[in-house]
């Protein structure tokens, strides 16, 4: 057998474009959280979201980390990142292999600012927004305006051709006929592309039209009159007085009173103002006192 030869050279720089580490100096904002995604793999890179309290919290201010899984429907977290900064545990082929995930119980921090390498399914253009899997936490990316053919009959949008983007609940959808300020409430057939869907407004569009939905964040409002329910394990809000901007699914709910982490899954009797609206906590009730506000 012969002898192993010496390592005889040695990298100043370290390689570029790992995943989860900074790209560039600029702004940055990183929490620690304690991982727990109940067995889904807390990958490098990887979107997050809080289920528990900690200091990113508004409402508890606490001094303690907060607990945050992969992917999820609660508040965003941040994106896995520091890669460097973990002990590694290898993989199932040995404790030596390289891995860039973190085992659950792990402590990892989670950045909501900063410019850091991830990993996109396919290539992205400039003033793409970014999403992830819910499931998972993969990231993707989505053009800021989907484009479409549709047509629509009644509250029943049913769109032949998808040229640009993807179609999803709470879209702000406009186009040659189509009535001001309706949006895609539920999924039909279609789950993104071709197929139909539930709108807001009742109306008739006969012919195929070219069609756009907008992709760009849900943004805030304020009630001052609302109220939460439970029932067989889904709380609702009840929205009797909007006094400013629109509800959408995705938003997070503040209030006098309001669990923490409380986000707008579902519209129900409402679509961007008074009426009820599905949450994603379960067993919550906030008497008509309470204010919730995103």
């Amino acid at each position: 057998m012969s002898a192993a030869t010496f390592q005889s050279t040695v990298n100043i720089w370290s390689t570029l474009g790992v995943v989860g580490d900074m790209a560039f100096d600029g702004p940055l904002r990183a929490t620690p959280f304690n991982l727990f995604s109940n067995g889904t793999p807390n990958i490098i890179g990887n979107a997050f979201t809080v289920t528990s309290g900690g200091n990113p919290e508004p409402t508890t201010n606490s001094a303690l980390a907060g607990t945050a899984t992969v992917g999820g429907s609660g508040i965003f977290a941040g994106i896995l990142v520091n890669s460097k900064d973990y002990a590694s545990y290898g993989t199932t082929n040995g404790p030596l292999n390289p891995t860039i995930t973190l085992p659950d119980n792990s402590i990892g921090f989670l950045a909501n600012m900063g410019y850091f390498f991830v990993n996109l399914p396919g290539p992205a253009n400039v003033g793409d927004l970014v999403t992830y899997d819910p499931l998972t936490g993969n990231l993707n990316s989505i053009t800021p305006t989907t484009s479409f053919t549709g047509t629509i009959s009644t509250t029943t949008l049913t769109v032949s051709a998808v040229s640009a983007g993807q179609l999803a609940v709470g879209q702000l959808i406009s186009g040659t006929g189509v009535t001001p300020g309706t949006r895609i409430t539920a999924l039909g057939t279609g789950t993104g592309y071709t197929g139909t869907y539930t709108i807001s407004v009742s109306q008739t569009v006969s012919s195929a039209t070219t069609m756009t939905a907008t992709n760009q964040p849900a943004p805030a409002f304020a009630a001052s009159a609302a109220y939460i329910t439970t029932s067989t394990g889904v709380d609702t809000l009840h929205i009797t007085t909007l006094t400013s901007g629109e509800v959408l699914i995705g938003q997070q709910v503040f209030g006098t009173g309001v669990a923490p982490n409380t986000v707008i899954t579902a519209f129900g009797s409402g679509t961007g103002g008074t009426g009820t609206y599905t949450l994603n906590t379960s067993g919550q009730v906030v008497a008509s006192s309470g204010s919730p506000r995103p």
